[in-house]
């Protein structure tokens, strides 16, 4: 038994385009490499440049703050 066309009179579906790029290559704005992380894409750098620009402030935790005392009297 012969199998007609499904559908002889519909037309053949256009062909499909080809997929664009799914991400433009981002690139670090200091060194130039490229950027691979959501985070580092969205700033611009990588995170060792990140680090470079933006240091950690201090731990105020761990300064000390020496002070000048007089000895304690009696001892």
């Amino acid at each position: 038994m012969e199998s007609p066309e499904p559908f002889p009179d519909f037309p053949e579906p256009p062909a499909r385009p080809e997929p664009p790029e799914s991400r433009q290559p981002v690139r670090c704005a200091l060194c130039g490499r490229p950027l691979t992380g959501a985070d580092s894409r969205r700033a611009g750098l990588g995170p060792a440049c990140d680090a470079k620009l933006h240091p950690p402030g201090p731990d105020i935790r761990t300064r000390r703050h020496e002070v000048e005392q007089d000895p304690i009297p009696g001892t």
